[in-house]
């Protein structure tokens, strides 16, 4: 297949290029990095939200699939319906499960009981659209929500939509550094870490980088027209897991110090897990890289910063 993929230069996006060309498709970046992240994929400079940028690589592309990893504001996909002149075309978003009602409650937009866990794709969604203006200092929060993004291509007439939606990705050139801390802190040899007693016991869905694309990768060739698929790994850790985990792989003989003061931060008794049973059974998804291995990595990566 000729793919387009709109973004892709960051993070998830080069492990997912990997796998595309792998499989022998035909791949091209519509960007406006300056980094070259393979020699073997076609890169076209553009806005992804100028209709006209979107056009000429669209046209000079003929894809069989779009790939949009940036759709970040509902404009984004009135652009690209724009840039189609009226041709339908199979369109990959990637969402977040930051659109789940979960979320709200768990960053205390909403004061609401905590819902049951794991959330399906039927999950309830979010009452409080912008979940982030007012609480990220970078410049596309204000406008960001997934919420409306989703509704815009589902209801378009032009995109033939797969959405898929991710847990907290983590591994090589992850942009939160979610492990950071821990990592650096069990290096150095600290003698304890200290985590809220409430923290302990929360437990979210985190998924390595490698796997998440090998489940894009499914979703771009087998993934139904109008159909949304959670994706994360199918382990789930409390906090206090994670840290074991982590210890474990860096020989570290610290204590984990549980703390009774409340955590503040956010609502920890509303858990974040996905069900991914759809994306398994429909996709044939499962997991290529072990938690083992993932976190070898991921360490491996983590110190090399240092």
């Amino acid at each position: 297949m000729k793919i387009l993929i709109i973004g892709g230069t960051n993070f998830i996006g080069p492990v997912v290029v990997e796998k595309l060309l792998n499989a022998r498709h035909t791949v091209t970046l519509f960007h406006r990095s300056s980094v070259n992240i393979s020699d073997n994929c076609t890169h076209i400079k553009g806005d992804c939200g100028n209709t006209e940028d979107l056009r000429i690589a669209i046209r000079s592309t003929k894809p069989d699939v779009i790939v949009h990893m940036i759709a970040y504001f509902q404009s984004h996909i009135s652009a690209l319906e724009k840039a189609l002149d009226n041709c339908p075309m199979k369109t990959v978003i990637l969402s977040s499960a930051d659109v789940y009602k979960g979320y709200e409650i768990l960053v205390g937009l909403s004061e609401a009981e905590p819902v049951p866990v794991p959330f399906t794709e039927e999950s309830p969604l979010r009452n409080i659209l912008y979940p982030y203006r007012g609480r990220l200092n970078v410049d596309y929060a204000h406008n960001y929500d997934k919420i409306p993004v989703e509704q815009a291509t589902l209801q378009s007439p032009l995109l033939n939509t797969v959405i898929i939606r991710l847990g907290m990705v983590y591994g090589k050139n992850d942009p939160n550094r979610r492990f950071a801390d821990p990592v650096h802190k069990m290096a150095s040899g600290v003698k304890s870490i200290e985590i809220h007693k409430d923290m302990s016991c929360f437990r979210a869905c985190k998924c390595y980088v490698e796997n998440v694309a090998h489940g894009i990768t499914l979703a771009i060739e087998r993934g139904q027209v109008g159909e949304i698929y959670n994706l994360t790994d199918e382990w789930v850790f409390t906090e206090r897991e994670w840290l074991e985990l982590l210890a474990k792989k860096l020989n570290w003989t610290g204590n984990i110090v549980v703390l009774d003061e409340k955590y503040h931060d956010m609502n920890t008794r509303q858990h974040f897990v996905l069900d991914t049973a759809k994306i398994r059974k429909s996709l044939g998804y499962n997991e290529i890289v072990s938690v083992d291995r993932a976190l070898s990595k991921t360490i491996e990566w983590e110190l090399s910063r240092s």
